[in-house]
């Protein structure tokens, strides 16, 4: 055995350190994920106003504050007993917001943080031998993705059309964010019952032109074929099959037209998405396109065993088509549904009773066997430096994140989860593809195109909601009475772009918060073993995957992991939100491998 450990996984949110042991054929048989700083919030909220939750919740991450807010606003609307009578124009601002944020957020990670490990120059050497086919394909890789201050063999490389264009796009949307918000990041108008302030004509003007804005740069380097064109034929299909025969269909007339003129450009219809999905699946690109090779993302970031994983969502964006909604049951009142997807692509109803934590491989004192109820949480680290160790691989405590579990099981959360929840025909319709051929139903390849794929269907609904939905002459907020907040306990479920984030609190007699706890999506994905060792997604994801580019067609290499980076990044980990704050040993880990 090798033991590879990259510390920290850069280019995400925070720090990371993911910690393997590799056969010497360069196959990961163990890994451990270790989030290394404690996030100390549920503590500070203590014995506090409840109501500065809405606002100091925000600070756990500055990349998703909106999505915090408005979990913890949900949490307060039900601690205060308005949820049901929130002001269905509060809700449409709530969702414009989310909206906002979840495509800045997205895009930003799909376009700087994640393409860029396309560019790893095991891929140069391995499409050099592949003639015109790999030249042409690394040509239009460095085209469009190369980041800033990029080279390989010496030689500088120009960044990417998408890569610089994806930066003013998330300029303007942290823009639009702070006209509405107040200030970008870390809003001020989300609260209990409603919003602070109601949004002005001149501010709705300006938010509808950046969102034209938006949609502009997707239509440009997303897809080639028209917005509207292609959700129609993917997100708005009638069934999976026709969606998945549509998108095959739909790169297969591409290739053709690409081959006969050795031509992977823009104008000539290959969009972000079409070059991603052709040349990084083996199904689609070598077995039925019939490309002599392909990076192989399908065949890494899958999960062996289906039986200990499901696909969770808390449910995502409120129906505005009312007044209000149930925050104990969301999935009757959000566009995008709350659900659970087994391993094996079977629906299950959400019982919000069913979510529960575990600390027996966290550095939190508690009962090892105990799966506690997030009302119930406790959240009490060691105070001993000397029990907080990553290095030793046969410790049991490793990871400052608890395990949150669904009836027991592990569950994956972020746009993949979201789209098998509520059935979005492509998203679907592929996963059952790649089950049908011997695949698992979601891998590293499936998990970065629903992220792509989805922000399409978000910025559609966003168009609705600021010019169809918002009534700027409506009610914006109830009153909140903090009698209604003695001896009280709310919950808000919520999807941040990352996935299933909840936050819950509990107050006692005097109003004051006795209890507050929050797992964000990253907790849920980046989580440790639990009392019966059942080990976290990422963890899973990341044993019997190939360390190396391609499934090792180089031969192993253990200091160029690109399948552990590849795969450790494709959940958009954000270590902010799962953990936060503080060192107790005070000594910073040497690690055995350092990506920059």
């Amino acid at each position: 055995m090798v033991r590879v450990t990259i510390d920290p996984l850069t280019r995400i949110g925070g720090g990371v350190r993911l910690d393997t042991e590799v056969t010497d054929q360069g196959i990961i048989a163990q890994a451990r994920v270790s989030n290394m700083d404690f996030r100390g919030f549920e503590r500070i909220f203590q014995h506090g106003d409840p109501r500065d939750a809405a606002l100091l919740s925000q600070r756990i991450c500055g990349a998703c504050p909106v999505a915090h807010s408005i979990a913890s606003s949900s949490a307060l609307d039900d601690l205060f007993g308005v949820a049901e009578s929130v002001p269905k124009d509060a809700l449409v601002v709530r969702n414009i917001l989310q909206a906002m944020e979840t495509i800045a957020n997205n895009a930003l990670h799909t376009y700087i943080m994640w393409t860029p490990d396309l560019l790893n120059p095991a891929y140069k050497e391995i499409l050099s031998e592949f003639g015109n086919f790999g030249n042409m394909m690394w040509r239009e890789l460095l085209k469009r993705f190369a980041p800033i201050n990029y080279s390989i063999n010496g030689i500088t490389v120009e960044p990417g059309t998408t890569y610089m264009d994806i930066l003013s796009l998330n300029t303007n949307l942290h823009e639009a964010g702070g006209i509405l918000g107040g200030k970008m990041p870390h809003q001020v108008v989300n609260y209990p019952g409603g919003l602070t302030t109601r949004p002005k004509p001149s501010e709705i003007d300006k938010v509808s032109s950046i969102i034209g804005d938006v949609k502009k740069f997707f239509n440009i380097h997303t897809t080639g074929m028209a917005f509207e064109e292609w959700l129609d034929n993917t997100y708005r299909a009638s069934t999976p099959s026709k969606a998945a025969d549509f998108f095959i269909d739909h790169l297969q007339h591409l290739t053709e037209k690409a081959y006969s003129a050795s031509n992977l450009s823009k104008y000539r219809g290959w969009g972000d998405l079409e070059l991603y999905s052709v040349f990084c699946s083996e199904l689609i690109g070598e077995q039925i396109l019939g490309n002599p090779i392909s990076f192989r993302l399908d065949k890494i970031g899958g999960y062996s065993n289906l039986s200990q994983i499901n696909f969770l969502s808390y449910g995502g964006y409120y129906n505005v088509d009312y007044d209000g909604y149930d925050p104990a049951n969301p999935q009757k009142d959000r566009f995008q549904n709350a659900g659970i997807v087994t391993g094996i692509l079977e629906h299950e109803k959400f019982d919000v009773n069913k979510i529960k934590e575990n600390v027996a491989h966290a550095f939190y004192k508690d009962d090892d066997d105990s799966y506690r109820n997030p009302f119930n949480g406790i959240t009490e680290p060691y105070s001993d430096p000397d029990m907080i160790d990553y290095e030793d691989f046969s410790r049991k405590a490793y990871t400052f994140s608890k395990a949150p579990r669904y009836n027991g099981i592990p569950c994956e959360v972020g746009p993949q989860s979201r789209l098998l929840v509520m059935e979005e025909p492509l998203i679907t319709g592929l996963a059952e593809m790649f089950q049908e051929n011997g695949y698992s139903p979601v891998n590293t390849f499936t998990r970065v195109l629903a992220r792509l794929h989805e922000l399409m269907i978000i910025i559609g609904e966003l168009d609705k909601w600021i010019n169809v939905d918002l009534d700027l002459n409506g009610k914006y907020n109830i009153d909140i009475d903090m009698s209604d907040a003695k001896d009280s306990r709310g919950m808000g479920l919520w999807e941040a772009g990352r996935g299933s984030l909840g936050h819950w609190v509990v107050t006692g007699n005097d109003t004051k918060v006795v209890n507050y706890q929050v797992d964000s999506p990253t907790t849920w994905n980046l989580s440790p073993g639990d009392s019966r060792d059942i080990p976290g997604p990422l963890e899973q994801a990341l044993e019997t995957s190939c360390i190396s580019a391609v499934e090792n067609y180089l031969g192993a290499c253990f200091d160029n992991p690109t399948g552990i980076l590849h795969t450790g990044r494709s959940y958009d980990p954000c270590i902010s939100c799962a953990v936060q704050t503080i060192d107790l040993t005070g000594k910073k880990s040497s690690g055995y491998i350092k990506i920059a």
